[in-house]
């Protein structure tokens, strides 16, 4: 009997040659989901990557859209099959016991009683872990704890969940926005009561604060939020921040 598909997973990838193939196989392990792997047109072998992968977890599958992580997602979510839809970083590892946190308050559905006292969840990101030792890292991580505790604002690192219904309702996310379309969806739906930050993490690589070094990234990153912020339009972002 087949299982019951309750998340999707959805990955957007450009040249992840040499991570979707890991990636594939800790996901297909997760019970009651199905990960969509949506390819932006990459040129270093991972899509052959991912037909490959698709032949050895049923679970898991690929398409192609075009370049761009909103256009990608919102591709994913439109071949979706679950209730929720949990969008992943290809960088950002969800352990196991983490996503049965969230697929366990995903399921609750309060009775009439409790849902006079009791919000149940529409949305949210998990906690953000960043999967190195230094200590720098774990100030980063504070960083992003406070942002998300009076701000609500996870990003796209933080594995931003979503059920399907309400993602539909808000239109996904902008496909004209070359960065920040994690940043304007979540200010779209955290204003609802069933939004939450949930107490399980995901680890994603310090990979790029390592590779471009980790200040440049950390305070880019702050400043490209801020521009945001002030109304600096993502197309003006990302010709500064590819620039640089």
């Amino acid at each position: 009997m087949a299982t019951e598909i309750i998340v999707s997973i959805i990955i957007p990838t450009l040249n992840e040659a040499a991570r979707v193939q890991t990636l594939a196989a800790s996901l297909s392990l997760l019970p009651h989901a199905e990960c969509i792997f949506v390819d932006g047109g990459s040129t270093d072998g991972t899509q052959a990557a991912l037909q490959d992968t698709s032949k050895h977890f049923s679970n898991c599958r690929w398409l192609q859209s075009e370049r761009g992580r909103g256009k990608q997602m919102n591709a994913g979510a439109a071949s979706a099959q679950g209730s929720w839809l949990l969008f992943l970083h290809a960088d950002t590892d969800v352990p196991r016991a983490s996503y049965e946190t969230f697929l366990r308050e995903a399921l609750i559905i309060p009775s009439s009683h409790e849902a006079r006292t009791k919000i149940h969840l529409t949305s949210g990101a998990f906690t953000f872990r960043i999967a190195h030792e230094r200590s720098r890292y774990r100030y980063l991580e504070w960083y992003v704890q406070q942002r998300c505790r009076f701000l609500k604002l996870p990003f796209g690192d933080q594995a931003i969940f979503v059920r399907t219904e309400l993602f539909q309702q808000h239109g996904g996310f902008r496909e004209d926005f070359p960065l920040m379309e994690d940043m304007e969806f979540i200010q779209r739906v955290n204003s609802d009561a069933g939004f939450r930050v949930i107490d399980a993490p995901v680890f994603t690589s310090a990979r790029r604060y390592e590779q471009e070094g980790y200040w440049k990234r950390a305070t880019g990153n702050i400043v490209l939020q801020l521009l945001y912020r002030a109304g600096v339009h993502p197309k003006r972002l990302a010709a500064w921040y590819y620039k640089n």
